[in-house]
């Protein structure tokens, strides 16, 4: 990934560390690992040709039965926020969620849940615990942005950065029987904020979250369907 800095006439080319690529390899990433763990110690099975980074659910878990979902809010504790980049920009400091960003990331999540899985009917949301509920709870783990955060403490004014993408988001998603409390399944995943060089601001970070969450309800929902069969 590359990131620009423009600084009144003077340019600056910044390339974050590059990741090593073995032809013919896959690397299992931290979040795939710590989900694996998580999937082997309440006996989870893998799911093949899952379209997350990995995919774990109850052998026996029928997930036809469930019509009803019971929405936890986006958790947004404890975000591990990871630097990409050496870019060392003027002024940089320590890129940190506020108030502000965890409600936007929490309020577009609830969004997207609604728009993917609600809107058409497949389910509906429910208030309390029922032997058709599913209890849907989701966590950010991890933002590893590009370049200095947009905001008064991160750039100044008259500074400008462009980025290939906004950097990368991991989610994690857990499905439970809302009676039970049983774990039904666990999903992991890493998703590119974009990929394309623009300008790295607040607007365009803002656009990819919102993108992110919608990509990964639509597989979630994929992902229901597939397993509700």
């Amino acid at each position: 990934m590359k990131a620009i800095l423009k600084h009144t006439a003077t340019r600056l080319t910044l390339i974050a560390l590059a990741s090593v690529l073995v032809a013919g390899c896959s690397v299992t990433k931290k979040h795939e690992k710590d989900a694996q763990i998580k999937a082997d110690k309440e006996g989870l099975s893998v799911v093949k040709d899952s379209k997350f980074d990995g995919t774990f659910v109850a052998p026996n878990a029928q997930f036809v039965q469930y019509k009803k979902l019971f929405v936890e809010q986006l958790d947004m504790t404890d975000v591990k926020i990871r630097k990409q980049s050496n870019t060392n920009f003027i002024n940089d400091t320590p890129w940190e969620l506020n108030d502000n960003d965890r409600r936007y990331y929490q309020e577009r999540y609830t969004e997207a849940l609604m728009n993917n899985l609600i809107v058409d009917g497949r389910y509906s949301t429910a208030m309390q615990a029922g032997s058709d509920v599913m209890t849907v709870r989701a966590k950010v783990l991890e933002i590893a942005p590009l370049g200095s955060k947009d905001d008064f403490k991160g750039r100044p004014t008259n500074v400008k950065v462009y980025s290939e993408g906004m950097g990368t988001m991991t989610l994690e998603i857990s499905l439970y029987d809302s009676v039970s409390g049983k774990v039904l399944g666990i999903i992991t995943d890493q998703r590119d904020l974009g990929k394309i060089w623009e300008e790295n601001n607040r607007v365009t970070n803002n656009i990819q979250v919102r993108l992110a969450f919608d990509g990964w309800l639509k597989k979630l929902r994929s992902e229901l369907d597939r397993l509700s069969k």
